[in-house]
């Protein structure tokens, strides 16, 4: 295998990035969008188990994330960061294809990433051979919407960059309570505690998200968890939902039971949707339990190269 870490130019801001890459032939290529507050070289281990089936993985940090500039405490796109960050997966997917023609472009998105992925798709339908949505879900609009609301109150307290002790619970605090007694303030992440312990650890990873970012999020979750945010989606194109059963954010796999079910009502002919048992919402990190190995079985079972 092949490591190559360089800056990729998005045309507005120069984001630090990483290719994987096969040393003989590359079968495919797969573009990963990661979650919120994390960074790609987190995806270490599970480019390397594609790597040896001859995918090519590659990725970026998002804007306020990993090695890029902004508050190394709190993860923040800035105020017109979530259509830049559509922008930068587009440029970022154009720059592969340029250096490997022809060979099958696949996206994954986590978390954060699923959301931008799902409306990725509806702007930029052509060219993609197959998206994976990860750590997914959907939730009612009525909820999403009163919890904007409430948000947008915090901004005018904090600003689009700073959050606030509400925000922290709204967010990240409200799944954790599932998993009481806590552990650690991240429990509803992984049930892997050696893996959730190195992610806490990691100076790379943003304790928390600004209410900015969170306001942009759920925005997005509104607006794809509609049928007609699917109707510019190629409907040909093949999508496999991934989640743990045990996922917060996907309503205990409630949530992606519901939008499978929608994807299917829009017209989407190729929907492939998988539980792993016992798996939070990292479920690429949930290594001890074997849902990581599981997740990437389906993933190179599904792309079948």
């Amino acid at each position: 295998m092949v490591k190559e870490c360089f800056s990729f130019y998005s045309g507005s801001a120069e984001l630090n990035a990483v290719v994987w890459k096969p040393e003989g032939e590359i079968s495919a290529i797969l573009q990963i969008t990661h979650g919120m507050t994390e960074h790609i070289a987190r995806y270490q281990d599970f480019a390397e188990a594609l790597v040896s089936n001859g995918i090519l993985v590659a990725g970026f940090d998002l804007r306020g994330h990993g090695r890029n500039p902004g508050n190394p405490e709190c993860a923040c796109f800035g105020e017109q960061g979530w259509e830049a960050s559509l922008q930068d997966m587009y440029l970022f997917s154009q720059h592969l294809q340029q250096l490997f023609p022809g060979v099958p472009h696949y996206m994954l998105g986590f978390s954060l990433g699923s959301f931008l992925l799902r409306e990725y798709l509806g702007i930029h339908p052509e060219g993609i051979a197959g998206a994976i949505i990860a750590g997914s879900g959907q939730q009612p609009g009525w909820l999403l919407g009163i919890m904007m609301a409430i948000v947008k109150g915090q901004l005018k307290k904090c600003g689009w960059n700073g959050t606030t002790d509400l925000v922290k619970k709204l967010s990240f605090g409200v799944y954790n309570d599932k998993f009481k007694p806590n552990r650690t303030e991240a429990d509803w992440l992984c049930s892997d505690n050696a893996q959730l312990d190195e992610y806490l650890a990691d100076p790379l990873c943003r304790k928390t998200i600004s209410a900015g970012l969170f306001y942009q999020l759920l925005g997005s979750m509104k607006r794809t968890g509609k049928a007609a945010s699917y109707k510019s989606w190629n409907k040909e194109m093949p999508v496999l939902l991934l989640s743990g059963d045990k996922d917060p954010v996907g309503d205990m796999g409630k949530g992606l039971k519901l939008l499978d079910s929608t994807m299917r009502m829009a017209g989407m002919k190729d929907v492939k949707c998988y539980l792993l048992p016992g798996a939070r919402h990292d479920l690429f990190h949930e290594i001890s339990s074997g849902a990581s190995e599981a997740a990437v079985n389906l993933i190179l079972e599904w792309m079948a190269l």
